[in-house]
């Protein structure tokens, strides 16, 4: 059987029309007729609608399926090499090296003792409408020059979420580090605070954490160094923005990093300075702030602690997770030396 043609039938249907038009002058009986074919061209209207509705253009489908990308597995691995604390080569692009230090943070040596290090992962890559990559980190492997490789493992469970080791009693923080190796708070953010020196209440905008004169200063975060120098009460500063715009400070340093300057590129626990008693100080300790559109916060808040443990409800499921995991990062090449 063809298929229905509106247009044929239009045509049909015109020429009809004026034919019966040009025997009008024998009378009316061409009015009803006339009416039908009126009617009969609205109600193919309204289906060729409706067919346009339900079969998108070839083009359309096109930006659907561009919109609608499936997930794709990115596995692989990198080796940490020298110089600089974020080279490296491998099958994997670099910029897997910002989102390791997001999701495993604590979890890793320090730049300054990864390299020959080896790293294999397993993520899930999904396609923006803007047409970007976000990538997903699931598992990694870390393989230290010398000792038992560590593996970590995203779960998302009904009580907390993060990356654990394989025992799941250890979770990695995410990004954040702590500016020292060890925090002792002598100070707190407070904006009310009474001024030791200047005897008036003046808002105590960072936290100061007491250590010695020379004590290594890290960055809290990856970021651009946007002020490296003497700042007024500051002393010595240091500040760096970071990726969500927040903005942290390191005062009152003894000296800076070699090298140090404004538009550096920085990692998170990189080192920037050593603490010191410069600017308005009573004695040695590191000032750290934040900021986020020109207004101070408590930068402690940054420093949140991880979780500790999978809750033993969850841990059947975790173990599942895990050994789910495992099979791909076995699957993933390691890294020609």
């Amino acid at each position: 059987m063809e298929p229905f043609d509106p247009d044929s039938s239009r045509r049909t249907i015109a020429t009809l029309d004026v034919a019966l038009g040009c025997i009008a002058i024998l009378g009316l009986a061409w009015i009803p007729f006339f009416c039908w074919s009126v009617s009969l061209e609205k109600s193919w209207a309204r289906a060729a609608g409706e067919r346009t509705a339900a079969a998108p253009s070839a083009s359309t489908e096109a930006a659907h399926r561009e919109l609608v990308t499936p997930e794709q597995e990115q596995a692989g691995a990198l080796v940490w090499v020298s110089p600089g604390p974020s080279a490296a080569r491998g099958e994997l692009d670099e910029v897997f090296l910002d989102e390791i230090d997001d999701a495993l943070g604590s979890c890793l040596p320090d730049d300054d003792h990864r390299e020959g290090a080896t790293i294999r992962l397993v993520a899930d890559e999904k396609g923006a409408e803007d047409g970007s990559r976000d990538t997903h980190i699931l598992a990694v492997e870390y393989r230290p020059p010398v000792g038992e490789p560590s593996r970590f493992y995203e779960f998302v469970g009904h009580e907390l979420q993060g990356y654990f080791d394989a025992t799941g009693t250890q979770a990695c923080s995410t990004g954040w580090r702590s500016p020292l190796a060890n925090l002792r708070r002598t100070s707190p953010f407070n904006p009310r605070r009474m001024h030791p020196i200047l005897r008036r209440p003046m808002p105590h905008q960072g936290t100061d954490f007491g250590a010695p004169k020379g004590t290594p200063v890290y960055a809290s975060y990856r970021g651009t160094i946007s002020f490296v120098g003497p700042h007024g009460a500051h002393g010595n500063w240091v500040a760096i923005v970071h990726p969500d715009g927040t903005e942290t400070g390191y005062a009152h340093l003894s000296k800076f990093a070699q090298g140090l300057e404004v538009g550096d590129q920085v990692r998170a626990h990189q080192l920037i300075g050593y603490v010191g008693s410069t600017g308005r100080s009573t004695g040695p300790h590191l000032h750290f702030s934040a900021r986020a559109k020109g207004t101070y916060f408590d930068a402690e808040t940054l420093l949140t602690p991880p979780a500790t443990a999978v809750p033993e409800a969850e841990r059947h499921v975790f173990l599942k997770v895990k050994a789910e995991l495992d099979q791909r990062l076995d699957a993933a090449p390691r890294p020609a030396h």
